[in-house]
């Protein structure tokens, strides 16, 4: 994986799970898109692919399955990882989310020391998924 800093989408309605996204991706000078909702992601989508969109599940009006669904439909970020987040878990939720396709998961309340190397961690490996 290259040194660029990643580009991230958030999607979640939740203000400290954005705050700390913030603090964490300004620190890594990384670029940080926000949106509160899934209609507003889609539409950033349609102009933007990042390299990560992370996804609250629990959106209101759209809901993360619903806007994952969307975004490989509409092929609007192909190459894009997404990452799903919840509070809302169980031993199961890893595997269950991978069987909806998302490229991964983080639970909430979201370790901020952990998030920047996971977060290269799943791009690195859909890429080298993409590549083989």
């Amino acid at each position: 994986m290259t040194d660029k800093p990643l580009s991230v989408l958030l999607v979640d309605d939740d203000e400290d799970t954005r705050n700390v996204f913030q603090l964490v991706m300004d620190h890594y000078h990384y670029h940080l898109a926000i949106a509160e909702d899934a209609e507003t992601a889609l539409a950033y989508l349609r102009d933007h692919e990042p390299d990560v969109i992370v996804m609250d599940i629990f959106l209101p009006g759209i809901d993360g399955y619903q806007a994952l669904h969307q975004i490989r439909k509409h092929v609007l970020a192909p190459k894009c990882s997404v990452i799903a987040t919840t509070a809302f878990y169980t031993h199961d939720t890893p595997k269950e989310l991978q069987a909806w396709g998302f490229s991964g998961y983080l639970p909430k309340p979201l370790n901020a020391m952990e998030l920047v190397p996971y977060l290269q961690q799943v791009v690195e490996a859909d890429q080298n998924r993409q590549v083989s």
